[in-house]
């Protein structure tokens, strides 16, 4: 639980800091201060809350992670079989 702790902080952070700091070169390149620092912030904040929000539910651990299909979404109950890559199958052989 302390580990799910820390990533959270440190996905809020990571965020917010990336945000505004994009925020503030893109105000010295185009002199557009402080909107750039603005709109940066508001969405490194979203950024954040959308990382947090992964984070807490267990989605993104992992390349490929994928929740188990639900008794209504797959049609095939236990013994569906699962979805085939396109290189996967008969290739002639």
């Amino acid at each position: 639980m302390l580990g799910v702790a820390f990533r959270v902080g440190a996905e809020l952070v990571a965020a917010m800091v990336v945000g505004v700091g994009g925020g503030l070169v893109i105000d010295r390149w185009l002199g557009t201060s402080p909107w750039g620092l603005i709109v940066m912030f508001v969405l490194g904040a979203a950024a954040a809350m959308l990382n947090v929000y992964r984070a807490v539910n267990g989605m993104g651990y992992a390349v490929g992670y994928r929740r188990p299909d639900t008794g209504a979404n797959s049609g095939g109950g236990t013994n569906s079989t699962p979805d085939k890559d396109e290189g996967e199958g008969n290739r002639g052989h």
